[in-house]
């Protein structure tokens, strides 16, 4: 059995409706988990991993049935941070909000870049609401990556105007807006193929995470967006059987540093932060 990890990627689709610049490009033809195979997914995730991010490509809240993704989750005790572009905040009853699973809402202010100009300010101010109205409990942290662009600029000084007392959250890299509210930068980086990367040497995948696509392959991270070093077919075999493969187990390794990176991670210019 493999050891817990620190967090588990779902995608429950690769559907986004955004067109964001700094976002990878599937070729992978567009697909919704279903509840059933989510609740398939996320049983045998549950033992392994502590937390479980919604996340991959896509937008989670564009799925049709997410509030039955969030319902399943709760039943199953997982422990869930919703990653999304904030743009469908308000699609489904407030009420989602409160489901138990949920413990943090990640907003990617960078997404907004990707909606006409006069439509990002009213789009900023939906999210801050939402914070302010957050359920008790409920963690939001927006997301900014990129520092010196305009837009970037713009987005961080008008959303630190809003929360005039923030102050640096001790011992991480962000700042602590209000109570459970944070902001986190970062910069942009460079997805496998899309130039030489950062020429690193490790990476934690495999050992810190690992992800589940929409169509139900594993990969060894987030950023293997397009299952290029997929494990396997959840409908083929199970998780574990997955993730303590001899093939699973060598990629860890070369992911690792203990032999030759894998070349699609070496040209890949993200690098994981633990303490996000």
């Amino acid at each position: 059995m493999p050891t817990r990890y620190r967090r588990a990627f779902i995608e429950i689709t690769n559907r986004c409706n955004l067109t964001c610049s700094f976002c990878a490009r599937s070729e992978r033809p567009p697909r919704d988990m279903s509840p059933e195979e989510f609740r398939l997914v996320a049983a045998q995730v549950k033992p392994l991993a502590a937390g479980v991010f919604l996340h991959v490509l896509g937008e989670p809240m564009l799925h049709p049935e997410f509030p039955a993704i969030l319902s399943a989750s709760s039943e199953l005790g997982l422990k869930v941070t919703l990653v999304t572009n904030g743009t469908l905040i308000d699609r489904f009853s407030p009420g989602i909000f409160s489901e138990p699973c949920l413990a943090q809402v990640s907003p990617s202010l960078q997404a907004l870049s990707a909606l006409p100009p006069e439509r990002r300010e009213e789009a900023l101010e939906k999210l801050i609401a939402f914070a302010r109205a957050r359920p008790p409990g409920l963690i939001v942290v927006f997301r900014l990556r990129g520092a010196d662009d305009p837009f970037s600029l713009a987005a961080r000084s008008a959303l630190l105007a809003s929360f005039p007392g923030y102050a640096p959250d001790p011992g991480k890299r962000r700042l602590k807006l209000a109570e459970n509210t944070f902001f986190a930068g970062g910069g942009l980086f460079g997805w496998p193929g899309s130039g030489p990367g950062s020429g690193k040497k490790s990476c934690l995948g495999l050992r810190h995470h690992f992800a589940v696509l929409s169509d139900l392959r594993v990969a060894p991270c987030c950023i293997d967006c397009d299952g290029a070093m997929a494990l396997g077919d959840l409908r083929e075999k199970t998780l574990a059987e997955a993730l303590s493969s001899p093939a699973a187990a060598a990629l860890r390794a070369s992911i690792a540093g203990r032999g030759t990176m894998p070349a699609h991670c070496a040209g890949c210019g993200f690098n994981a932060m633990s303490d996000e």
